[in-house]
């Protein structure tokens, strides 16, 4: 690789990746380059380099070749004038040099979808780093699978506070759809106003990074007790430290058997909120079933389409039970703030320092993805600087 190029791991077909060297691009006004820290691995990679993926939200494919990677901390290289006034999140003028996390959903503020809910994913012609850019034309770095990423004007960036470490920081995407998730049920009990009080019994459905979000966002919250019901093994056991009251390996017990446990781990009551981050449609029913009349389940985990569906019996968990279901597809623009802002504040609480356990270089992205895949691991992350 020269000084003039920089290397990407490139997927261009279910389970095909490889190594390619792109040029530097050059960085007009409006735009930004950002020299990629550290990425995450997301579900919806793994998902998407199993072939796991019929579509995303809105009917969107995924659109090969593509630079996977969204889960993002880096910092400037270079920054256009305009970009610099434009890009800040929060309203703070932008540096090189500045540590950033990149909003990954892409917005063009001129449709219905964005004129009707401002700051959320929901724009009709909006595209999203690390799946929903092809790396076939240039300036080709759209995805955090790389040295340096190429930020688009429509782009936003969170400054990551200093005392916020980078291997802390890229955990903010994943953390902000679990701070959206308690922002929505916040809404619904709002509106509603006839059930569950938020801050009371919470179970997770689900034991890998997504579902540790919503661990960390449900005790921000105020939760009384957690329970966690995953698998495998290593999972489950890694989240009791992050305060968990229960962690119940899926895996080992049937459906009654975990029904029980989860019960007897309420003290004889069932939750007020459920949190499905799981991304298996199978798993809905059994979710709905651990709630207390009028409680809540939200579905978070479930964001791509795999073209799995599933059955339940509506009136005995749903009518019934005076349930109220909600979908969280993503996070909103402003909650990668709040997610950082939580890190910063609940650094003495929560160990953030252990949700990264596997660092790879670029050059072993198939490693990494089998290591991701094997759930033997929470966060997998690639770090660029890292060489073999």
């Amino acid at each position: 690789m020269t000084s003039s190029t920089v290397r990407a791991a490139v997927m261009d077909a279910p389970g095909a990746m490889r190594l390619q060297e792109f040029p530097d691009p050059e960085v007009p006004a409006d735009a930004a380059l950002l020299d990629v820290t550290l990425c995450g691995i997301c579900g919806t990679d793994k998902h998407i380099y199993k072939d796991e993926v019929k579509a995303h939200p809105f009917g969107v494919p995924t659109k090969f070749p593509i630079i996977p990677g969204h889960e993002i901390v880096g910092t400037i290289g270079k920054i256009g004038s305009k970009a610099a006034k434009r890009m800040s999140l929060t309203g703070e003028a932008l540096s090189p040099g500045d540590r950033v996390v990149p909003v990954v959903d892409l917005r063009c503020e001129e449709c219905v979808g964005c004129k009707m809910h401002p700051g959320w994913p929901s724009c009709e012609r909006g595209e999203t780093y690390g799946w929903g850019i092809s790396s076939r034309d240039p300036p080709h770095l759209f995805g955090g699978f790389a040295g340096k990423m190429y930020l688009l004007p429509q782009t936003k960036l969170a400054k990551v506070p200093d005392a916020v470490p980078d291997g802390v920081a890229v955990f903010a995407e994943v953390l902000a759809v679990g701070y959206t998730s308690v922002a929505r049920m916040f809404h619904s009990l709002q509106l509603a106003g006839d059930g569950s009080s938020y801050a009371g019994d919470v179970v997770v459905q689900g034991s890998g990074p997504l579902a540790l979000a919503h661990v960390i966002a449900a005790k921000a919250a105020g939760a009384h007790r957690i329970v966690v019901v995953g698998m495998p093994e290593y999972r489950t056991e890694y989240l009791r430290q992050f305060g968990v009251d229960l962690s119940i390996n899926a895996a080992t017990m049937t459906r009654e058997e975990r029904s029980e446990a989860v019960m007897h781990g309420l003290q004889g009551g069932g939750a007020d909120v459920v949190f499905e981050c799981t991304g298996d449609p199978s798993v809905v029913e059994e979710g709905l079933s651990y709630l207390k009349p009028f409680g809540y389940y939200l579905v978070a985990g479930i964001y791509s389409d795999n073209g799995k569906t599933t059955t339940l019996n509506v009136q005995k968990f749903v009518s019934g039970r005076y349930a109220t279901i909600v979908g969280n597809g993503g996070q909103t623009e402003i909650s990668y703030a709040q997610a950082l802002r939580m890190m910063e504040s609940m650094a003495g609480t929560v160990p953030f320092d252990k949700v990264v356990t596997h660092r790879f270089p670029l050059e072993r992205h198939a490693e990494a993805m089998q290591a991701a895949i094997s759930e033997q691991s929470m966060k997998v992350v690639f770090e660029p600087a890292l060489t073999v």
